[in-house]
């Protein structure tokens, strides 16, 4: 009985050695200082968007890129003044790995600290990049009806 106990518990450990997880499972919490849409970007800002398919083809602004050209891309967008909003978008079945490994590239990259990374998709909602003495910047959506229209 012991024997088959100790093979049932050995069968499940080594199976679990191969599931990294996915992407629609979960792969952590985004890293320190990044945003999705729904948290906003100024309307004056830039973006650069990566994508990367269940296959794991990546794509910069909609065209096939090497993860080597992507880096340089990266630093490229470091560099531009102002700096754009880097969106990764991440297929649901992409595994955990990849997604740790393209995070920390971009994080490596870029100086994420002042929401510059993202990741996620849906509509951004929006900043507004010039707001007067006493108005914090809040996210907004655009495409919510007015407060006016609401009210009908």
């Amino acid at each position: 009985m012991k024997h088959k106990i100790v093979l049932a518990w050995m069968s499940s450990l080594l199976a679990s050695c191969g599931n990294h997880g996915t992407y629609a499972g979960g792969c952590g919490d985004l890293p320190e200082g990044w945003i999705t849409p729904r948290e906003g970007r100024g309307v004056l800002s830039g973006l650069n968007v990566v994508s990367v398919s269940d296959a794991g083809q990546i794509g910069w602004n909609g065209k096939a890129v090497s993860e080597q050209t992507l880096q340089e891309y990266l630093k490229l967008s470091s560099g531009m003044n102002p700096v754009p909003v880097v969106q990764i978008k991440f297929g649901p079945t992409v595994d955990c790995e990849t997604v740790r490994r393209l995070r920390a590239l971009m994080s490596s990259s870029l100086d994420c600290t002042y929401g510059k990374c993202a990741e996620g998709t849906g509509k951004w909602w929006l900043l507004g990049d010039v707001v007067g003495p006493g108005h914090p910047s809040e996210p907004y959506n655009p495409d919510a009806p007015a407060a006016s229209e609401s009210k009908q």
